[in-house]
């Protein structure tokens, strides 16, 4: 895919991440999911922050933007639908950051803002 994305003039690279991947966050004894122990899938969401920020490095001269989004809570079958938005409002910040002009690259996104890795 990488030949396409350097063709493309605005190339972008969205990794679906979590903020169960923040182990900034997961530091935290306050922090509102700071319970929440799911190894395998923290643990494989952390990997991809990581590669997200090896990636943008590697890529940073050749205009392509890297970067992890952490779509919320979603109701989905992972979850039992217990999620507190729905797949299209989870999806919003995924498409936004795939779709943006001149965006920030290797960076940890959320809606609202930006998150600690």
């Amino acid at each position: 895919m990488l030949p396409l994305l350097r063709k493309s003039g605005a190339g972008r690279i969205v990794n679906v991440s979590s903020e169960l991947g923040s182990i900034t966050r997961h530091g935290n004894p306050t922090w509102t999911y700071a319970q929440v122990k799911v190894l395998g899938y923290s643990a494989s969401k952390a990997a991809l922050n990581m590669f997200t920020v090896q990636l943008a490095f590697e890529l940073k001269d050749q205009g392509i933007a890297v970067n992890s989004v952490n779509p919320g809570f979603t109701a989905t079958d992972l979850n039992a639908h217990r999620g507190q938005q729905t797949v299209e409002e989870g999806a919003a910040e995924v498409l936004r950051v795939a779709l943006e002009d001149h965006g920030p690259s290797g960076k940890f996104l959320e809606t609202g803002g930006e998150l600690l890795w």
